[in-house]
C-alpha cells in the first residue's frame, strides 16, 4: 500500500507544478525572410550543333560522243586525170574503216591507203569510220576523173557488145563499135576507118578473136596501118570451147612484142575456170565479169595515157 500512496503524491505535486506555469501564448508570428521570386540565373545557351559540309571537287569528265574525221586526198569536189587513183586518208588511230563497204587496214598513226578505179565523170568515194568508243561516221567524197584531151575507140565482137556500157563508163560514151560474129580479119579496114575520121584517135581498144583464130598476117597489116596512132591495145580471148582459143592467145601476146606501141590485156588469165563470171557458154560475160572486163581495159589504157597524148 505504501508505495501506491507515493505515486499518488508524486502525481499531485506535478499537477501543482503545471498549474502554478504561466498560461502558453495561443498565437506566434514567424518572421521569415521573403523569398525572392525572381532568381538570376547563368544564362543558358541553346546552340544548335553546326553543320559544316565540304564540297568536294566534282569533275565534270566529257563523254567524247563526237563521231571520227577523216580526211582524204583526193579530197571532196577534187579532180584526178588518171584512172587508178590511189585514194588516202586519215583518221583516229585504233579505228575501224571501210571504203565502198571493203575494210581497210588502218596504220598505227590511222592512215589508210586503197587503188581506186574511176569512171569518166564523178566518182563518189564513201568511208565509214567507227572510233574505238563506238562512235560512228560517214564521211562521202566526189572527185572527178578527167583525162588528158585525147579520143578513145574501140572495136569487137559479142564479148565487147556486152560489156559496152560498163566500158563506155570507163573510156568514154560513144567509144564502143561492137557487132555480133566479127572476125579478126575485120581489123585492118575498121581500124582504116577510124583513122579517116577528121578526129582520129589517139587510143584504138580491139577485142576480136572470139569467134575465129587470130592470124599473124592480120596482126600485121592492122599495125602497118596504125603506125601513126600513139597506142594500140590488144584484148586477147577467152573461149575455152573453142579449139582457137590458145593459137589466137599466142598470136597476140607475140604480136605486141614487135610494136612499142601496142599493149595486151589479159582478159584469159584473170578469168580462166571462173564460170560464174560467164553465161551458159562460157564466154559471153555476166554482170560481174563485164566490171573486170572493163576494169582490164581502163587498166592498160590509163598508164599510158601521157605517152598517148604526146
Amino acid at each position: 500500500m505504501k508505495r501506491i500512496t507515493t505515486l499518488a503524491v508524486a502525481a499531485a505535486a506535478l499537477a501543482a507544478a503545471c498549474s502554478s506555469a504561466p498560461a502558453a501564448e495561443t498565437s506566434t508570428t514567424d518572421t521569415f525572410a521573403a523569398l525572392e521570386t525572381t532568381s538570376t540565373l547563368a544564362p543558358t545557351t541553346s546552340s544548335t550543333a553546326e553543320t559544316t559540309t565540304t564540297e568536294l571537287p566534282t569533275t565534270t569528265e566529257s563523254i567524247d560522243e563526237e563521231p571520227p574525221v577523216v580526211e582524204t586526198v583526193p579530197a571532196d569536189a577534187d579532180t584526178v586525170d588518171t584512172y587508178l587513183v590511189e585514194f588516202t586518208g586519215s583518221t583516229e588511230p585504233g579505228a575501224t574503216v571501210a571504203v565502198n563497204g571493203e575494210p581497210v587496214e588502218l596504220g598505227t598513226d590511222g592512215g589508210f591507203t586503197v587503188m581506186l578505179p574511176s569512171d569518166l565523170g564523178e566518182n563518189e568515194v564513201v568511208i565509214e569510220a567507227v572510233d574505238e568508243l563506238g562512235n560512228a561516221g560517214v564521211t562521202t567524197v566526189t572527185y572527178s576523173f578527167e583525162p588528158e584531151d585525147g579520143w578513145i575507140a574501140a572495136v569487137g565482137d559479142s564479148v565487147m557488145l556486152g560489156s559496152k556500157d560498163e566500158l563506155e563508163k570507163r573510156i568514154g560514151p560513144g567509144t564502143v563499135d561492137a557487132i555480133v560474129s566479127r572476125q579478126f580479119a575485120d581489123t585492118p579496114s575498121l581500124v582504116s576507118r577510124l583513122l579517116a575520121r577528121p578526129v582520129p584517135p589517139q587510143v584504138i581498144v580491139v577485142h576480136l578473136g572470139t569467134n575465129g583464130p587470130v592470124q599473124e598476117r592480120h596482126f600485121e597489116s592492122t599495125m602497118e596501118i596504125a603506125a601513126d596512132v600513139p597506142l594500140m591495145v590488144f584484148i586477147n580471148a577467152h573461149v575455152p570451147t573453142r579449139n582457137w582459143e590458145s593459137t589466137t592467145n599466142r598470136e597476140l601476146a607475140e604480136g605486141v612484142e614487135r610494136y612499142e606501141n601496142a599493149v595486151l590485156v589479159d582478159w584469159h588469165s584473170p578469168t580462166e575456170g571462173r564460170s560464174d563470171l560467164f553465161a551458159a557458154d562460157n564466154f559471153h560475160p555476166k554482170q560481174p565479169g563485164r566490171v573486170i572486163y572493163a576494169d582490164l581495159v581502163a587498166e592498160a589504157i590509163f598508164p599510158h595515157w601521157e605517152s598517148a597524148n604526146e
